[in-house]
């Protein structure tokens, strides 16, 4: 009688302090989840996950431009790995003055997101130009300094805007183009390509998107989520950004895509190139580097998210032999510079053309080499 009095006892003693242990997890949950809610923007996770459209995620660290449709809003863009925006707008760019020293070499990089060290963030000091800019200083005996023009999203359109809007005015001496990618954008989208980057009634602004867009790839317990804030925003700290970028929203792949967007690229190149030649400045137009590549594994493809432009492997790898071809035709040879020696080297990217640290630190030295006769003239 006494053992059967101790267990039952000792049964409501676990049933109680269970209980006890419950509400007080479920205290705390509705104190941090108010705390939440008070202290931090709401996260729209439909919208993020391209459930719906929603706000433009560049408005956390970019202003509309003029000329370039978004410029980088100055302070911090991530913490972890650190990565900052100068005063100018440039990102992972130390502080730079407009007038140039007269004992100096500056350097300009217009690109996207691989360029700019986003989609898989690189640290400041990480990012292929940084990297580039210090051998340069360590190889060539001159003072060399740099502007990363580039931003994610930027293709050609938003680099020429830049680069005669705001980049002549720091007066550079070498114009670094690393474009490609980003291009094909427009691709699929020809028809529409006189009102790129507009909303639907002809405006542009960050406060919302064109359309549905994937940011974070979607996941079925999005569902159970949802109504909170606190696991909202933990799932969003422990997700990974589809591709690092912004993305459209997942349709079935076509097998080829729409040839008039390479003109489109063409005449974008040869803008860049008149007005480089116009500033006095050397241009030198880099092959963009890319896992993809003919016979690249079923692992590495899963890698890459054709759905941001909407036709498949094969298209893609035509794409870029085309974009190389288009340089090589309006570029004179000794301003191309080809890094698609690194291309489909699994470990020097993280996805697409977004580089790993060491994928950064190859196209540094790479790049450094060529530019460094350059220096030295």
């Amino acid at each position: 009688m006494t053992d059967q009095y101790q267990n039952l006892t000792r049964k409501k003693a676990i049933i109680l302090t269970s209980i006890v242990v419950a509400l007080i997890t479920f205290v705390l949950f509705l104190s941090a989840e108010a705390y939440v809610r008070l202290t931090r923007d709401n996260t729209n996770l439909w919208a993020l996950t391209g459930r719906k459209i929603g706000v433009n995620p560049a408005s956390t660290w970019a202003f509309v431009d003029a000329y370039s449709a978004i410029r980088g809003r100055p302070g911090i863009f991530s913490v972890e790995p650190k990565k900052s925006i100068n005063s100018h707008g440039f990102i992972s760019t130390p502080e730079i003055s407009v007038e140039k020293p007269d004992d100096v070499t500056r350097v300009v990089f217009l690109g996207g997101s691989s360029t700019a060290g986003t989609g898989h963030n690189l640290a400041d000091e990480d990012t292929w130009p940084w990297q580039a800019t210090d051998i340069l200083n360590k190889t060539t005996g001159h003072r060399v300094d740099f502007i990363n023009a580039a931003l994610g999203g930027y293709t050609t359109f938003e680099s020429f805007g830049r680069l005669w809007s705001r980049i002549r005015f720091f007066s550079p001496d070498i114009i670094v183009v690393y474009h490609g990618w980003n291009e094909m954008y427009y691709f699929d989208d020809v028809d529409n390509i006189t009102t790129r980057r507009t909303l639907p009634d002809g405006s542009w602004s960050l406060n919302t998107t064109r359309r549905s867009t994937v940011t974070y790839e979607p996941l079925w317990i999005d569902n159970l989520i949802r109504p909170s804030q606190l696991l909202t925003k933990t799932r969003i700290r422990l997700s990974t950004r589809v591709g690092g970028e912004v993305g459209q929203a997942k349709k079935a792949l076509t097998s080829d895509y729409d040839k008039r967007g390479l003109e489109i690229y063409r005449t974008n190149l040869r803008l860049i190139r008149n007005a480089a030649e116009l500033f006095g400045a050397k241009l030198i137009v880099a092959k963009q580097a890319t896992l993809i590549v003919p016979g690249l594994s079923e692992k590495d493809r899963e890698r890459c998210f054709y759905h941001f432009h909407g036709f498949d492997h094969d298209a893609h790898v035509d794409a870029f032999n085309q974009i190389y071809e288009i340089i090589d035709q309006e570029i004179k040879p000794d301003s191309v510079v080809d890094a698609t020696h690194l291309s489909g080297v699994s470990e020097y990217f993280n996805d697409h053309v977004h580089l790993t640290e060491r994928g950064a630190s190859e196209l540094a030295e790479f790049i450094a080499g060529e530019i460094r006769p350059y220096i030295s003239e």
